[in-house]
């Protein structure tokens, strides 16, 4: 059985935002709180650590207290590099490959399931699988991944493959699409520009 201990996850926080006029996605403020406070917040009780994936501007992240994680390859290549480079934090950290597990969650979609990482996990194990990953109303979250650190290899071979999202890597690596119904509609709106910014505060009560 996986164990909460076993599983760190990761806020993916590299993202250009072109959509939001180049402005830093992570800081865009939301119910009075920038978007990564409210992700770190629903994601920290589901993991055993959290860590943040961020390529530029560490400064602003020092706040949070959490471990910041550089891209091991710079000029905002895409989330996978994230990925990868988070998994080899973790595994700089003395784990095995084999024991060791890396949730993912965007920067940029502030609301999701509590019960995210369990379910994904549960799949996982259920399954027999290296990666768990979600799907809500047809529609596929990637980003919202559960991943084996013994995928590792694959990974790096994607990224030298010129792949860099995790979307394409799933057809390499032994995965399970997980369904989540949509129990609240705030869940898995990804808030990548300025009319989804509009959506996510017509959500919050007044």
């Amino acid at each position: 059985m996986i164990k909460k201990q076993q599983i760190t996850g990761v806020v993916l926080a590299g993202g250009k935002a072109s959509r939001m006029g180049f402005r830093d996605k992570a800081f865009v403020i939301l119910d009075d709180a920038p978007l990564i406070e409210h992700v770190v917040a629903n994601s920290a009780e589901q993991v055993g650590q959290l860590i943040i994936s961020v390529n530029r501007n560490l400064k602003k992240f020092e706040y949070l207290k959490l471990p910041l994680i550089s891209d091991i390859k710079q000029a905002y290549s895409g989330p996978l590099v994230g990925i990868c480079s988070a998994m080899h934090w973790v595994l700089s950290t003395g784990v095995k490959p084999d024991s060791a597990y890396l949730a993912c969650f965007p920067a940029d979609v502030p609301w999701f399931p509590h019960t995210l990482v369990e379910k994904l996990k549960q799949e996982l194990e259920d399954k027999d699988k290296q990666v768990a990953w979600s799907e809500c109303a047809g529609q596929v979250q990637p980003l919202f991944s559960l991943w084996s650190l013994k995928t590792l290899p694959i990974v790096e071979q994607a990224i030298e493959n010129g792949l860099f999202g995790p979307k394409p890597v799933m057809s390499a690596v032994e995965n399970v699409l997980v369904k989540f119904e949509k129990t609240d509609r705030r869940h898995f709106l990804n808030i990548n520009t300025k009319e989804t910014l509009q959506i996510a505060k017509s959500f919050i009560e007044p």
